[in-house]
């Protein structure tokens, strides 16, 4: 990024004018002026490199329009200091202005690369519910109970991804995996009533034998589960 090298440039140029054999206040003054760009480039070189790491996992980044106006402060604030290298140079209106167009378009630039990633997440990675409001809408049958546990522990981690867009090509292919994995853990959806309530007796205490009505009995002998329940007569 050009004004990222302009940034880069005058810091070396503080560097060089305070080693320059200056008083040691003029010393001390230049380099509170390196510290504070510092400070100022340090968030635009993340943001510089998140824009680079988006775009090429194909992210559609907005443009920001404070971007234009802050090259050209620093551009000017660089090509004054390079004529005159001294802190008395920076001081006044030209370091205010400089300090507030890095600060706005740093702040700018990262709700555009939060919205961007918001829209990216949501179009191109799993769109299930959360555990919680999955669970509401199924039967508590043992199945979809080993499911639930499985995808609450993998949402866990994916859902992390949506308000933190990922450092690295590593973590990319991270967040496609659990994308992937969520996707393909399937539940028993089509499950009788009085199969869904036999288990909810079950999750709560016991079901009495009035709830293990044929429909019951036919449901638990085709899917194997029969042999996994036993009658115990309740302690009076």
């Amino acid at each position: 990024m050009l004004m990222l090298d302009r940034a880069q440039s005058m810091l070396n140029r503080l560097n060089k004018a305070r080693e320059a054999g200056v008083d040691k206040e003029e010393a001390t003054t230049l380099d509170g002026l390196r510290k504070e760009l510092e400070q100022l480039a340090n968030p635009i070189s993340q943001l510089s490199f998140n824009a680079k790491l988006l775009s090429n996992q194909g992210v559609k980044l907005s443009t920001v329009s404070e971007f234009n106006s802050a090259v050209e402060t620093v551009r000017n604030v660089s090509q004054r200091f390079q004529e005159a290298p001294k802190s008395s140079t920076l001081k006044g209106m030209r370091w205010t202005s400089l300090n507030n167009k890095l600060k706005t378009l740093s702040t700018k630039s990262s709700e555009a690369q939060a919205n961007d990633w918001k829209v990216f997440f949501s179009s191109n990675f799993f769109g299930g519910l959360p555990p919680n409001q999955r669970s509401a809408q199924l039967a508590p049958t043992p199945e979809n109970k080993k499911a639930l546990e499985r995808y609450r522990t993998l949402y866990q981690h994916f859902n992390k991804y949506r308000s933190n867009i990922p450092r690295n090509t590593e973590e990319f292919d991270d967040l496609r995996k659990l994308s992937d994995q969520l996707a393909q853990i399937e539940f028993q959806e089509d499950v009788p009533r009085d199969v869904s309530k036999f288990f909810q007796a079950i999750g709560t205490g016991g079901a009495s034998l009035e709830m293990l009505t044929p429909e019951v009995i036919d449901w638990l002998r085709s899917n194997n589960s029969l042999m996994n329940y036993v009658v115990r007569a309740k302690q009076i």
